[in-house]
């Protein structure tokens, strides 16, 4: 059992909290001894801690922000603890008691409370992505990556390249045959998406060997060799067959002859793999099924041609698990390429990213460093880990006994494993770990209800199945909410409460019509009844319907609706593109898309979010005019979204046919609403990334197609807070409470689709690509213990009540039961039938607390009750506004007080927006006449980032300047020219000691750095003053004028990369300068650095480079790390070209750095 003040601070420990313990109590207490420096030799850690250096981590924002407040107020509540010298507070009075210094202790818990913004607490990808960001060289991220978090399109875009590439240039018969198991990519993709992400999967079989195209031909050649000796075949085999002992009804002498004739036709085909049925035809002539079904004392049909059959059907290539295997392997690899190219991390690449960095050559530097950045680390929720959160935590602290590493979480509420998450590696860590500890009193619940739990669960010897690793350990009840007892007309209300519908197994849609109904009687009897928490009345928000997805949703909240009750629903998983609103607004924005096609108009009108009854459509028929107005309307709303974007068109749609107030007169009105502006709100951010109105239908469609997709963004949103009963999926309701919680449908679930479990030994994820039944036994096994999580999960929100119900379930569209494959009737049943059920649930109510009864069954309506509306006053801000702040840019430096500014935006080239986008010189295919302009400029930067630089050559980099030339639409001649450049650019010598780009990996670059740099206060007149005297080119450049700048100056880097030990800085600039190699000389050079005022950008990009190296290297000198300043003018580079034409090269002063970084501090003086 834990006790928080004797807890030890140091090393590696497993606190096990069951539900309503007091887990988020307990982090907050042992964060408080962590700030302290509390204990005694044994148990404190080596030193205080302050809160930037306590590491805490979770799964999700919302948890990172109510566990940083819960921290907070408990660090408050501690420091007034120490001020006044006394608290009511059991574990602070024990603090009190054993801190001398009260006043020491006060002063470090108030500078905590007023540091808890810099806490360490974060989500598990915000704390990879801060470690990969702080030691980018160690990790060898990327500054400029993108985080995405909908990988959706990008895996879809991996599986048609896999599809186009391989599947399309199989042999006619081969793609024939995909075809048949995969009509269209997106079937194929739908069976390996959510392995793609699962770290060290096994497949079983594993067919990596093994090459598709050569396993067709072997089979060609077996079904061709068979084919042949069927026509050679002279015997007739039906006659052979019927004259031997052959089972009757397994051989009747009607269906023997229609089997041959398959066969006959099968031989005369082109047909090489056969169908489900043709197999099983072949089968029955295999020679061992035809002993098998020989009579006793019979004689066997025997035949070559049988034993063939046999041979062959043994034989049959796997043709759908070695695609399966293939695609698994090719998708995942194209998926990493694609995000690399497009320079986007997904949050498992955050994970992977700094797995990876733990385990190369500088990994354990890399580990030293974050484990003296955070000597503690409390991991929140670990039952939600996967192995590769596991193995970076453990690998940080394993060998750090000095340091802690708790991890906090109950196995018993491991419920995502749909995102993830791996009770096995709970389990992996939960035998490594020696020393663990768990929370045994519930502060939630009543003691009944916590009693009733306790006996559900006590009643079977496995109740979790890992009973080894999950053992069930009754909770204690604190009794804190027996203070305030749940009463219905005077009388207790029973803790737990079954509903039981006795008889023949029912059909699921019975099951879910039946306890929907029972569920919304019983909500209308408490509220309508005098239902009290203590003395306060029981109100519809303190009511919770638990349930498995939107179909239980949907079933209870229409039999709520009924009886006008309102209610809410609360979806962790759902998304908006899978309502029938998405659908309907998809119809409506196809008639916007083109408002002169009659069939898109009246498809819109059809839809149900328009409000168009059958009179109203009718009247558009008969009246022409009415006709024409309303396509005049929908073209309006086509220009509006041409002109404003598809939010604002949405808006005029609303206001124009008054939808809002009509949408809400309904009883649905509120939810549709919602989803309809959150629907508007999605397609205008997509706008953003898509080309006009077709590109972004197309993107909406494959929305639809795909709903499951788009990460929390497309989550259906809360339609409303008011006082409503809440519907809430049970994982949406993990590490909620609710007074009264109702769980209607605890025996529907779903059986394991795909053969995917674990190794009971290595705990090693297996996917069995054959689905064999054993494995497929595995998998059952599997999500039944998650069922069973769901369900503990789901009863322990309760705090006063819960309701249950149960009825005997049909398996499919059979008689036999489904109850004993459900959670709830694995716990009750064990090894009985269920037949047997009736008896046992009333064993179970015989226990206190517990009471079985008939589902209720009332139509009776909610009472109504008219309440007043609040007045509604806005409230006036009175602070002032500071205007003086703003976000600069070089350009905006640099543009001699011109109106002209553009945004700092990484690859574009600002210089060089004004030339002409033509090309440089008519007909010339060179590189000179190649087209110049801001486009030709960001087309060419772009290129440069995707190459690899030692491996630029061939046919990948013709591909890949194909593919760039064809999305930013030049034409395809360019191809050799561009292939020449990278050639030249890359194998240019750039200095006297031979330093070539060539000969930089990846591991040695950085693209696309980003910098914010603080700015004091910066005028043009100082800023000129201090380049003049330390750069020559700025002493003949024409006089920066801008004004006085103060807040932050942003800019990107094009690339900053290591050789040699130093640190260099390189800008790649297109700009045309003329038409040979000798126009691109150092004398030019310096004309159009002075011109275009690039000695500044140099300085800026020298002074972020200067202080990003100040912070990551411990040791940094500028004058031994800093290499200089690389500005590439591509158009001019030639390789072998000893005078380096394109080529500028400077190393600023570093008396110049250092004075600019005082000036940009506010030190002017110094600066000077």
């Amino acid at each position: 059992m834990l006790d928080s003040a004797t807890f030890p601070l140091h090393g590696m420990r497993l606190i096990e909290a069951s539900a309503g313990t007091g887990k988020t109590f307990t982090i907050a207490a042992l964060y408080l001894r962590l700030l302290l420096g509390h204990g005694d030799g044994h148990s404190r850690h080596a030193r205080a801690l302050d809160v930037d250096q306590i590491l805490v981590v979770t799964f999700t924002e919302a948890a990172t922000e109510e566990l940083r407040d819960r921290i907070r107020r408990r660090i408050q509540e501690a420091r007034q603890a120490f001020v006044r010298g006394e608290s009511s507070d059991p574990f602070l009075r024990l603090l009190l008691a054993s801190e001398t210094d009260h006043a020491q202790a006060a002063r470090i818990l108030g500078d905590a409370a007023r540091n808890m913004d810099q806490a360490a607490i974060f989500t598990i990808h915000g704390f990879c992505q801060r470690m990969l960001r702080q030691h980018a060289f160690e990790s060898g991220s990327l500054f400029e990556t993108e985080l995405t978090q909908d990988e959706a399109p990008l895996r879809r875009e991996a599986m048609l390249d896999y599809w186009r590439t391989r599947i399309y240039c199989l042999p006619s018969m081969l793609a024939e045959a995909v075809l048949q198991l995969w009509p269209e990519p997106g079937r194929l993709l739908a069976e390996v998406d959510g392995l793609l992400a699962t770290e060290g999967l096994r497949l079983e079989p594993d067919y990596a060997d093994r090459e598709l195209a050569v396993e067709w031909q072997r089979q060609v050649e077996r079904v061709e060799a068979f084919k042949q000796a069927w026509r050679d075949n002279d015997t007739d085999l039906l006659a052979l067959l019927l004259a031997g002992g052959l089972n009757g009804n397994s051989y009747r002498k009607t269906s023997v002859p229609a089997w041959l004739a398959s066969v006959d036709a099968y031989v005369e085909s082109l047909q090489v793999l056969p169908d489900a049925d043709l197999a099983a035809v072949l089968e029955k002539f295999a020679q061992g099924r035809l002993r098998e079904k020989t009579k006793k004392g019979g004689a066997t049909p025997e035949h070559p041609l049988f034993e063939l059959i046999e041979q062959l059907c043994d034989s049959w290539m796997p043709l759908r698990e070695l695609v399966l295997g293939e695609a698994l392997r090719e998708v995942r690899m194209r998926l990493a390429q694609h995000k690399q190219q497009l320079r986007l991390l997904g949050f498992d690449d955050l994970l992977s990213g700094l797995g990876r960095a733990l385990d190369s050559t500088v990994g354990e530097r890399l580990a030293a460093a974050i484990r003296e950045q955070f000597p503690v680390a409390l991991i929140d929720e670990f039952q939600d880990t996967d192995p590769l959160q596991y193995r970076i935590f453990s690998g940080l602290y394993r060998e750090a006994p000095e340091c802690g590493l708790f991890m906090i979480g109950d196995p018993k509420q491991a419920i995502y494993a749909f995102r993830g998450a791996d009770i096995f590696t709970y389990i992996q860590a939960r035998r490594a770990v020696a020393d663990h500890y768990t929370l045994g009193t519930n502060w939630r619940s009543t003691s009944a209800m916590i009693a009733a739990v306790n006996r559900l669960f006590e009643g079977h010897d496995a109740p979790f199945i890992y009973d080894d690793d999950i053992p069930f350990l009754p909770v204690d009840a604190a009794g804190k909410a027996d203070n305030r007892p749940l009463t219905l007309d005077g009388e207790a209300v029973p803790a737990l409460t079954i509903w039981h519908s006795p008889g023949e197994p029912v059909a699921k849609n019975d099951y879910l019509r039946r306890f929907a109904e029972a569920c919304a009687s019983q909500v209308v009897r408490l509220l309508n009844g005098d239902a009290r928490i203590g003395d306060a009345p029981l109100e519809a928000q303190d009511l919770a319907v638990l349930v498995r997805d939107r179909f239980e949703a949907a079933a209870v909240q229409q039999a709520l609706r009924r009886r006008q009750v309102p209610s809410v629903y609360q979806s962790g998983r759902d998304s908006v593109f899978a309502t029938q609103e998405a659908l309907d607004l998809y119809r409506i924005l196809q008639a916007v898309q083109e408002p002169q096609q009659e069939r898109y108009l009246r498809s819109a009108l059809a839809t149900s979010l328009l409000l168009q009854d059958a009179a109203a459509l009718q009247a558009l028929n008969d009246d022409e005019e009415l006709w024409e107005s309303l396509v005049a309307e929908f073209i309006d709303y086509h220009e509006r979204w041409n002109r404003y974007g598809v939010l604002a068109c949405m808006h005029r749609l609303l206001e124009n046919r008054d939808l809002a107030s009509g949408l809400l007169a309904r009883a649905d009105g509120e939810r549709r609403l919602t989803d309809l502006l959150h629907l508007a709100e999605l397609l205008q951010e997509a706008s953003q990334e898509v080309e006009g109105m077709p590109g972004l239908m197309r993107r909406f469609r494959e929305h639809l197609l795909n709903p499951g997709g788009g990460g929390d963004a497309q989550q259906l949103r809360l339609e409303s807070d008011r006082n409503r009963v809440t519907l809430i999926t049970i994982h949406k309701s993990k590490g909620l409470e609710y007074p009264v919680v109702m769980l209607p449908f605890p025996v529907n679930h779903r059986s394991a689709s795909r053969a995917l479990y674990h190794d009971d030994a290595t705990t090693a994820p297996v996917f069995d690509l054959e689905g064999g039944s054993e494995a497929m036994a595995l998998a059952e096994r599997e999500r039944l213990a998650e069922d069973l999580r769901l369900l503990y999960v789901a009863l322990t929100r309760s705090v006063h009540a819960c309701y249950l119900g149960i009825s005997d379930l049909k398996k499919g569209n059979s008689r036999a039961s489904a109850l004993p494959q459900s959670a709830l009737g694995y716990l009750l049943l064990g090894n009985a039938s269920s037949e047997q059920l009736p008896s046992i649930l009333g064993e179970l109510a015989e226990h206190q607390g517990m009471h079985l009864c008939a589902p209720p069954q009332d139509e009776t309506p909610l009472r109504q009750t008219e309440v007043e509306p609040p007045t509604l006053h806005a409230r006036v801000f009175p602070g002032p506004l500071p205007r003086d702040w703003r976000i600069a840019s070089y350009s905006m430096l640099s543009s001699h007080g011109s109106s002209r500014e553009l945004p700092e935006q990484p690859g574009l080239d600002l210089e060089v927006v004004a030339e002409a986008s033509d090309p440089a010189s008519s007909g010339e295919l060179s590189i000179f006449g190649f087209p110049k302009g801001a486009r030709a400029g960001t087309f060419l930067h772009g290129l440069f980032e995707q190459l690899d630089f030692p491996a630029a050559g061939g046919e990948p980099l013709q591909a890949l300047i194909r593919q760039r030339l064809q999305l930013e639409g030049f034409d395809e001649h360019w191809c050799g020219v561009l292939e020449t450049l990278v050639g030249n650019v890359l194998d240019t010598c750039l200095n006297d000691e031979g330093l070539r780009l060539r000969d930089i990996g990846a591991a040695d670059r950085l693209i696309e750095l980003e910098f914010l740099l603080p700015v004091a206060g910066v005028d043009a007149a100082a800023l000129n003053l201090l380049l003049q005297r330390w750069d020559p080119l700025a002493r003949t450049a024409a006089a920066l004028q801008f004004e006085r700048v103060q807040g932050m100056l942003k800019g990107f880097v094009d690339l900053v990369f290591r050789a040699g030990g130093r640190y260099y800085i390189l800008d790649y600039k297109s700009n045309h300068l003329g038409g040979t190699p000798d126009d691109y000389g150092s004398g030019a050079l310096e004309q159009a650095m002075q011109a275009h005022r690039y000695d500044l950008q140099y300085q800026l990009y020298t002074l972020a480079l200067h202080r990003l190296l100040q912070q990551r290297l411990p040791d940094y000198d500028y004058d031994r790390d800093f290499g200089g300043v690389f500005y590439l003018f591509l158009r001019g580079m030639r390789a072998g070209d000893s005078a380096r034409n394109g080529v500028f090269h400077c190393r600023p002063e570093r008396a110049l750095v250092e004075a600019l970084d005082a000036l940009f501090f506010g030190a002017e003086g110094e600066a000077a």
